[in-house]
């Protein structure tokens, strides 16, 4: 028996992984900075509940859009590398295709004057 097709392609499994990766490691991300900020607090004993709760909010966020502009860096200096390398591989797609033209040349001049 045959499922009937609604059109739509089947989802790409790689995809998935990716937003599950992308999700666990926010997760990560997220617990390691209330980490953190509950340790900083910590040394804060003075603080009232409403001051301490407050702290570690802020603490949190604040760390949490420090990471997100890290990657979101690294993610430009990976696509600026990856321009270059292409970039780099064109060149030396063109130094060979010139090399080549350049002994075909020399081979068909030396075959002419022999000739």
């Amino acid at each position: 028996m045959s499922v009937p097709s609604t059109g739509q392609s089947a989802p790409d499994p790689q995809a998935g992984i990716e937003r599950i990766e992308r999700f666990l490691a926010a997760a990560s991300e997220r617990t390691q900075a209330l980490q953190a900020a509950e340790a900083f607090a910590d040394h804060l004993p003075s603080l009232t509940s409403t001051e301490r709760q407050q702290l570690v909010r802020l603490y949190v966020g604040e760390r949490l859009v420090e990471v997100r502009r890290r990657r979101k860096q690294i993610a430009q200096q990976e696509a600026v590398q990856d321009v270059r390398e292409r970039l780099r591989g064109r060149c030396i797609r063109i130094g060979l295709l010139l090399g080549l033209f350049s002994a075909s040349l020399t081979l068909w001049l030396i075959v002419d004057i022999v000739m």
